[in-house]
C-alpha cells in the first residue's frame, strides 16, 4: 500500500514537470530561434498583400475594469515571396486590436528609437455595444491594421527585439515588442528556403 502510494506521488509529480515543460515550450517568445524558424507558415499563392511567409502570433492584454474584460493585440511577422522585395518594404507586422471604450485611430507605430511607421488601416468593426456593470455604455470594437517593415528594421533590431508603441499620434496605445529569437527565426525560416 505505501509503495503504491508512492509511485502515484512520483508518477504524478513527474506528469506535473512534463506538462510544465511542455507549457514552456509552447511560450513562442521564449522558444530558440530554430524552434520558431520551424514553425513559420509558408503558402504557395500568395494572400491579397502578397505575402507567402507567415510567423506565429503573438499576443499583448491589459484587463479593464469598467468593459468587458481584456483589451487584446494579437500580432505576426509575415512576408513576401520576392527577394528583391524583401530589401526593400516586402516585411509587414499584421495586427488586429480588439478593446472596449473610444474608439481607436491608429495612425502610427513608434519604434524605440523614436522612428515612426505609418498604420494602414483594413478593417474596423463594432462587435457589440451594450452597458457595462450597469453603469456606462459601451462598444466593443475590432480593428485590423499593419505596419511595413525592412528587412533593416529587422535586422537592425539585434540582440534586444523590437519595440513599437501604437498611437493616434496624440495618444499612445499598446506597447508591443518582437524578440529577437522571433525575428532571427523568421528570417532564418525564410533564408532556409530560398536557398534551396
Amino acid at each position: 500500500m505505501k509503495n503504491s502510494v508512492i509511485r502515484t506521488v512520483c508518477n504524478i509529480a513527474f506528469l506535473a514537470v512534463i506538462i510544465q515543460v511542455s507549457g514552456c515550450v509552447e511560450n513562442i517568445r521564449e522558444a530558440s530561434s530554430d524552434t520558431i524558424a520551424g514553425s513559420i507558415k509558408h503558402i504557395s499563392i500568395p494572400d491579397k498583400q502578397n505575402l507567402t511567409w507567415f510567423a506565429p502570433e503573438l499576443k499583448v492584454s491589459n484587463y479593464r475594469t469598467l468593459f468587458y474584460g481584456y483589451d487584446t493585440v494579437e500580432y505576426r511577422l509575415a512576408g513576401s515571396e520576392d527577394t528583391k522585395k524583401q530589401m526593400n518594404d516586402g516585411f509587414r507586422l499584421l495586427i488586429e486590436a480588439k478593446y472596449g471604450g473610444n474608439v481607436r485611430h491608429y495612425t502610427f507605430a513608434r519604434l524605440s528609437d523614436g522612428s515612426t511607421h505609418e498604420i494602414i488601416n483594413y478593417q474596423h468593426d463594432t462587435e457589440q455595444c451594450k452597458i457595462y456593470n450597469s453603469l456606462i455604455s459601451s462598444c466593443l470594437y475590432r480593428d485590423r491594421f499593419s505596419i511595413k517593415l525592412s528587412r533593416s528594421d529587422l535586422e537592425n533590431a539585434g540582440a534586444v527585439g523590437l519595440k513599437l508603441f501604437l498611437t493616434s499620434g496624440e495618444q499612445n496605445y499598446e506597447s508591443i515588442d518582437l524578440p529577437s529569437n522571433y525575428i532571427h527565426g523568421f528570417l532564418k525560416a525564410i533564408a532556409l528556403k530560398t536557398d534551396h
